[in-house]
């Protein structure tokens, strides 16, 4: 059915929003049901609207502008309802709350015309409440129980498809795409391989093909875009895909039990069709493949992009090089940033276009190096490449263009120093700003905070040598957290990088990035040859296969350790190389697992005595480990994703003693912790204690009041935590409050006006929260308050007496919905 009534703006505005509840109800499976009930009450109202004399007539007898004012609020709530994510239960359950309130006043605003509608379902409501707490209960005991993100409420399992790039060019990729179309609509096709080499934009291409409105309208929320690399763990995606599909996570020991796992996903949810791409797929994973297919699911297709061509697949499509035009015109869209023209000849601009061979990679990353610089530059930058040759050796074209890209950093030699700096992280992989913070506040003693690496960070990002991710509320930069900031770096980038970092000899070179395959060393590394080294950064990557004991290394220059690894599936072990213990210079020290579960750690008790920061995702800290260290230098620990819970709460660990001059406590996703040491409070020098998305975090320590040099704590997403201690009015320091999604946090102490330093308070999505403590009115510093539109009111009159206040109503609900509060 579909509405279009003209005549009227109402009737304009009424025929649009029908449309788009329809459109939404199709890709949004969240808010499907309440969405239909909307649309079920436009339907009734359709006869009135069609009868446009009456419509008038009717309508003179009430305030056209208030109905205006309904329709357009109701197309802002169903859009915003498209940028709610599906793992957001708070926002999940206040836009069904809103979408609900709205289908009763559009009946409401109707009755003269359709006086049915005035009887609504009180039943059918309470089961609505019924249902999402039910999902709430379930999705925070598979937490609980995983002790991971299975529920797909952090950044681990997502799957969903990138963001639509902001533009293509070229006929190639609009034929590219309609042929990849014509394929997926097509019944008997199983698998599709895209196949160019690097930086052709295999990637880019597929993202917009998931975006075009046929595909979308096929396969709907049933797309799931994973990247590969090259080494395919196919327990790890399997588990993902769980994780993404909001199922329970099953252990899974074996390739084959994978497989069967696979085949039971794909049944569940292939009723509908379903569409998997994987992206960036190596040679050596092409037995592989054929796990992935299950011809028996109708519907169920299967899309790889590949540097490689695999000849077993019947339906392969051949990405080209853009050609000169093309090239050309990607290339002007990138050194610009608006549209006025470019201020070198059009010899010039072809001859540095040409050498880029037309891949959209290098043409980008050249561009950017360029853009604002005088046409003198981009003269002597063609000298400069036509007199060097390039000393790398694979994928020599793309790599030498790639390459020019750093030639003018001589002027920022610290840009390429940062840029090197990211090959320390495996390939494909998000890396984490403050993982970077950790590394480069010691390499290059910048501030304790991290202000100046975020800014290095942005510088690279700005030449196009990273790209910067941001997978939640920004608002965290005041805190100088930056824990939902992560790099990504190309693949093709990030080998120039390490290729950089390996000219030289290996004992003089400032980088040592070591990537192992199974328990293979390089010849230089045996116990016999015992090289000492002088690198100030190493890093060593190993794969599940990895099992043999580590050899001795001599790193007596060392500040920065990264160790990546991911665990044998059966054993889920780490142990810690003995040599950290000899590495007297180490500074930072960064640990990640890469396997879907936690691995348990030993050797803990390695770690260097002058150790400053410390970073740990994904692990198992052992019961007793924590008071046993003797980090007496330790200023940062950050633990993501960790199982830590018997390791701060043993009677013997003191963690106080293990690290007295902490200043900053991050920890992020560890579901298993229930409660924090008391004796955390003896920690006299912490400034920042930050515990986010520890959904089983109940109660803060009582004494946390002597904590009296905090500055800022930050409890966001501490879904359980049901009060704040007394004490917390002690913390005359504290500048920053954030309790942002503490839904179960129903009051505020009253001492909480004890904290005359107080400037920044978030407490977004505290659904309970329905009064302030009278003292809050002592806050005379109070200078910025972040909360729901629900909850607005509770803080404008305080305006009167907090004279500096600025209330900042939550970005996503600043759409004008106040006919939502009746």
């Amino acid at each position: 059915m579909s509405v279009d009534f003209v005549g009227t703006a109402v009737g304009t505005g009424f025929g649009e929003l029908f449309s788009r509840v329809q459109e939404v109800a199709q890709t949004i499976a969240v808010f499907r049901k309440q969405l239909q009930k909307i649309k079920s009450t436009m339907e009734s109202i359709v006869p009135i609207m069609e009868n446009i004399a009456e419509f008038n007539e009717r309508m003179d007898r009430k305030d056209m502008g208030q109905i205006q004012a309904l329709i357009n609020g109701g197309k802002d709530l169903v859009s915003k309802c498209l940028k709610v994510k599906w793992y957001n239960l708070c926002k999940r359950y206040i836009y069904s709350k809103k979408l609900t309130k709205f289908d009763a006043a559009l009946a409401r605003e109707f009755q003269l015309s359709v006086p049915l509608l005035t009887v609504k379902n009180t039943v059918e409501t309470l089961e609505e409440v019924k249902e999402f707490r039910e999902e709430f209960r379930l999705f925070t005991s598979r937490i609980a129980n995983d002790g991971s993100l299975q529920s797909g409420l952090g950044p681990s399992g997502n799957l969903a498809v990138p963001e639509a790039p902001d533009f293509v060019v070229g006929s190639e990729v609009e034929a590219s795409l309609r042929k990849l179309k014509e394929w997926l609509l097509k019944e008997g096709v199983s698998m599709i391989v895209v196949t160019a080499p690097g930086g052709c934009g295999k990637t880019t291409l597929l993202t917009k093909l998931c975006h075009e409105a046929e595909i979308k309208g096929k396969f709907n929320n049933n797309i799931m875009f994973i990247r590969v690399s090259k080494k395919l763990n196919l327990t790890d995606i399997v588990q993902k895909m769980f994780q993404h599909n909001s199922l329970p996570v099953p252990g899974i020991e074996t390739e084959e039990s994978a497989v069967h796992h696979l085949q039971q996903l794909l049944e569940k949810i292939g009723q509908n069709p379903v569409l998997l791409v994987l992206d960036d797929v190596w040679t050596e994973s092409e037995s592989f493949l054929d796990k992935f297919v299950f011809k028996k699911i109708k519907d169920y297709k299967i899309v790889v992009t590949s540097r490689y061509e695999f000849p077993d697949v019947d339906f392969v499509h051949h990405l080209k090089p853009l050609n000169n035009h093309e090239a050309q015109q990607l290339f002007r869209r990138s050194v610009t940033v608006t549209d006025r023209s470019i201020d070198v000849s059009d010899d010039i601009l072809e001859q540095v276009v040409n050498r880029c061979k037309g891949l959209p990679l290098a043409l980008t990353v050249v561009a950017k190096s360029l853009r604002g610089k005088d046409p003198s530059f981009w003269e002597m930058k063609l000298l400069d490449w036509s007199e060097r040759r390039s000393l790398l050796h694979s994928d020599s074209n793309v790599l030498d263009c790639l390459r020019k890209s750093l030639d003018d950093l001589d002027d920022d030699p610290s840009v390429k120093e940062r840029f090197m700096d990211l090959g320390s992280f495996p390939e494909d992989r998000k890396i984490p700003a403050t993982a970077l913070i950790d590394m480069w506040v010691e390499l290059y003693k910048l501030d304790f905070s991290g202000v100046r690496a975020i800014a290095d960070l942005n510088k690279l990002v700005y030449r196009n040598l990273a790209d910067l991710v941001v997978t939640r509320d920004s608002s965290e930069d005041e805190d100088k957290c930056y824990s939902s900031h992560y790099a990504m770096q190309h693949d093709l980038l990030r080998e120039l990088a390490i290729l950089e970092c390996n000219q030289g000899e290996v004992e003089n070179r400032e980088r040592l990035i070591l990537d192992l395959t199974g328990n293979n060393f390089p010849d230089w590394w045996s116990e016999q040859k015992q090289l000492t080294l002088r690198a100030r950064l190493v890093s060593i990557s190993t794969d599940g296969t990895f099992s043999t004991s580590w050899p001795n290394l001599q790193l007596p220059k060392a500040e920065v350790l990264v160790l990546n690894f991911e665990t044998n599936i059966q054993t889920k072990i780490y142990t810690l190389p003995e040599f950290i213990e000899k590495a007297d210079n180490l500074k930072a020290f960064i640990v990640t697992n890469y396997s879907f579960f936690p691995a348990e750690l030993r050797n803990f008790h390695v770690n260097g005595s002058n150790l400053r920061r410390m970073r740990i995702e994904r692990v198992t800290v052992p019961s007793l480990s924590m008071g046993k260290l003797s980090l007496h230098s330790l200023q940062k620990i950050s633990f993501f994703m960790c199982s830590i819970s018997q390791a701060s709460t043993s009677d013997d660990a003191k963690i106080s003693e293990a690290m007295p001059k902490l200043v900053e406590l991050h920890i992020d996703y560890c579901n298993d912790l229930m409660s924090l040491p008391n004796d955390i409070c003896e920690i006299k020098l912490m400034k920042k204690l930050s515990i986010t998305n520890c959904h089983n975090l109940s109660a803060l320590p009582d004494q946390i009041g002597q904590l009296a040099s905090l500055e800022v704590v930050r409890l966001n997403s501490c879904t359980k935590l049901s009060q704040l201690p007394n004490s917390i009015g002690d913390l005359r320091k504290l500048i920053s409050l954030n309790i942002f999604d503490c839904l179960s946090l129903s009051t505020l102490p009253n001492e909480i006006g004890q904290l005359v330093n107080l400037k920044r308070m978030d407490m977004r999505g505290c659904l309970r929260l329905s009064v302030l403590p009278r003292s809050i009115m002592k806050l005379r510093n109070l200078r910025k308050v972040v909360c729901d539109k629900e909850k607005e009111d509770m803080w404008t009159p305080l305006r009167s007496s907090l004279n500096s206040l600025n209330i900042i109503v939550s970005e996503e609900e600043e759409a004008n919905l106040d006919w939502l509060n009746d």
